[in-house]
């Protein structure tokens, strides 16, 4: 019998074949710690692999159930490199995009994130494949970037009124 060395060297551990058409040979199987009890996801309690070193299985992870990171955003800093300042002045939203990224240590997913436009759009448009003209996708990649109304101009990105001041009508 040769599982029975296999069985007695791994207590805990499951035995099965791979498949009857394969090689035969036995594999262990489990999650057992050191003192025998198997590790469970903190979240959903399924056995966790062995080979898993969270706390929480792939699906709780994959799914969100976990702790979600903290929403990206764009570094104040960012706004004050002359480089991220000429690209915006020359309307280079791909450079903007880019540099943006860089000097922000961010993704290309996380600025889709912010942004709502899709990476893969995003990637294009770094490089050069893809232009944006759309004055509405400027407008929502500025908003996603929340680019600064003194660098980006009233006519990208209207100023709220305030609501104290007297409107005037045309006569």
């Amino acid at each position: 019998m040769p599982d029975q060395g296999l069985s007695a060297a791994l207590p805990d551990a499951t035995l099965w074949c791979d498949a009857p058409s394969s090689t035969g040979r036995i594999v262990a199987r489990g999650t057992s710690t050191p003192t025998g009890r198997a590790r469970l996801c903190s979240l959903c309690e399924c056995r966790l692999s062995r080979y898993n070193r969270e706390d929480i299985c792939s699906g709780c992870a994959r799914s969100g159930t976990a702790a979600q990171p903290a929403r990206p955003f764009v570094p104040p800093q960012v706004w004050a490199c002359h480089d991220v300042r000429e690209a915006l002045l020359h309307k280079d939203f791909g450079r903007l995009c880019q540099l943006v990224r860089e000097y922000g240590q961010l993704r290309q997913e996380d600025i889709a994130l912010l942004t709502g436009l899709s990476q893969a759009f995003l990637s294009m448009l770094e490089s050069g494949q893809r232009r944006l003209t759309n004055i509405d996708r400027i407008i929502v990649l500025l908003d996603g970037l929340n680019a600064p109304l003194d660098m980006t101009g009233p006519m990208l990105r209207p100023v709220p009124s305030d609501p104290d001041l007297p409107l005037f009508a045309a006569s």
